[in-house]
């Protein structure tokens, strides 16, 4: 069966499980969808099949207003064989341009800023930067259905320094404004509410039972369907409560963020958090011939804010192995107590960023080698522009284990060796030792 075929099967089913692996657009009405969409099924001589979004609208097809396709699930490992070309995606998904130009992009990846068009030209038809505008049309056409945030906020939310230049862009890519996206007037609310998509299934209490072990008090939330917490971006805090919709396969994010610029950012650690771009079914299809026929399989990883913070837990001693030992837990938690900024007025805490561990670090009640640890672990990190950054571990300053262990839950890697067990197995499990790992830890998860 050809790809074709199956993307047509899946397209007439509108199965969720392939939403954000392709789109489909139709001819005869000049719009573009995902394969999950509500509308009447066109005639298929009307139908063409992109990998991207892009492709689409570099093709002359406008996104559907009732699938939303700025909705989609990501899809962190489609298109092609290029390993650069991929980690320049993923750079680029992660707001990397807006901070930064192609031919910084190009070093970072260690090719030329001509070999990086070209790798554009001829996977997408398009160079980076045309890439780039349209991912930020899309989050900010994502933001226009979804929220109240102004429209003059939204545009810097979505990397735009000029709400002219956001206006222009807009009506360029989507021949629509963004008045006319946004539609009636709603009424302010102090927080943002978005929805979060992903790819079927979503096992809830995998990921409960998984998260619940290692949670700091304060900081982290959790109940029979939602998940939330506080952060810090920067020096800027945050708090969300992620609740699941299963029937419409989807979280509903509740987030509080003085800054809507970072918005940007912080949804994209919620989604790494909760490993909503993952593609159970290509996991469970692997691992189903390295695992016992009885064993679950754990397909999503149970994330904590950022790489950062992971590497921390692991220093004072948090593991996959910890969980069995509540003693240990508490040691573990009252050595990082110290760390966290308190707001005893809402009842809160934060997990300090790298940044702020920096600045505060003489104040806390560390041993000199302690504190050596973490500066260095901060500074690493803070070198580090995305969490695909951290595949490299040259120069990292923490042990192996330490060093698997926060780039699994702060990273959200999928192919990490180190955590595997037994070895004879992890040649097998590839790409998906991670997934690996985490289903023969857990593997009386319930």
């Amino acid at each position: 069966m050809d790809t074709t075929t199956h993307f047509q099967q899946a397209r007439l089913s509108r199965d969720a499980r392939f939403d954000g692996l392709f789109y489909t657009a139709v001819v005869s009405t000049g719009i573009y969808c995902r394969p999950v969409c509500p509308a009447p099924p066109p005639k298929e001589e009307n139908v063409r099949y992109y990998a991207t979004a892009y492709e689409a609208a570099s093709q002359g097809f406008r996104p559907c207003l009732r699938c939303r396709p700025d909705s989609a699930p990501g899809s962190p490992a489609w298109l092609g064989k290029q390993t650069t070309f991929r980690r320049a995606l993923r750079l680029i998904d992660d707001g990397y341009l807006q901070d930064n130009s192609i031919p910084t992009l190009a070093e970072k990846l260690g090719v030329s800023d001509r070999y990086l068009r070209k790798l554009f030209t001829e996977s997408l038809g398009c160079s980076p930067k045309q890439y780039a505008l349209y991912q930020q049309i899309l989050f900010a056409k994502k933001l226009l259905h979804e929220t109240t945030i102004p429209i003059a906020d939204i545009a810097f939310a979505s990397g735009f320094n000029s709400i002219r230049r956001f206006n222009d862009c807009f009506q360029q890519q989507l021949a629509l404004s963004p008045t006319q996206v946004r539609g009636k007037q709603s009424t302010p609310s102090d927080s943002i509410v978005v929805t979060l998509s992903f790819r079927p299934p979503y096992h809830w209490q995998h990921f409960h039972s998984a998260i619940s072990k290692t949670m700091i008090s304060n900081v982290e939330w959790l109940d029979d369907n939602s998940y939330g917490r506080t952060f810090m971006l920067g020096t800027l805090c945050g708090q969300f409560t992620a609740t699941l919709e299963p029937k419409k396969h989807r979280f509903v994010v509740e987030l509080k963020l003085s800054e809507p610029k970072y918005l940007f950012a912080a949804l994209n650690h919620i989604r790494r958090l909760l490993d909503l771009d993952a593609n159970p079914d290509a996991i469970t299809l692997a691992l189903r011939t390295v695992l016992p026929s009885h064993q679950p399989i754990v397909t999503r990883i149970p994330g904590v804010w950022d790489t950062f913070e992971a590497g921390v837990r692991a220093i004072f001693g948090e593991s996959l192995n910890n969980d069995q030992d509540q003693d240990q837990d508490q040691v573990i938690y009252t050595s990082i107590e110290p760390l966290l900024i308190e707001n005893p007025e809402k009842g809160i805490a934060y997990f300090p960023s790298a940044e702020k561990v920096l600045t505060d670090l003489d104040s806390y009640p560390l041993s000199t080698q302690e504190k050596h640890r973490l500066s260095s672990w901060a500074k690493y990190c803070l070198s580090k522009q995305a969490s695909s950054d951290f595949v490299n571990a040259q120069g990292q300053p923490l042990t192996e284990a330490q060093y698997a262990y926060a780039c699994l839950r702060g990273a959200g890697l999928p192919d990490i060796a180190a955590l595997s067990n037994p070895a004879s197995l992890v040649h097998d499990a590839q790409p998906w030792r991670s997934y690996f790992a985490l289903s023969t830890h857990y593997k009386d998860i319930s």
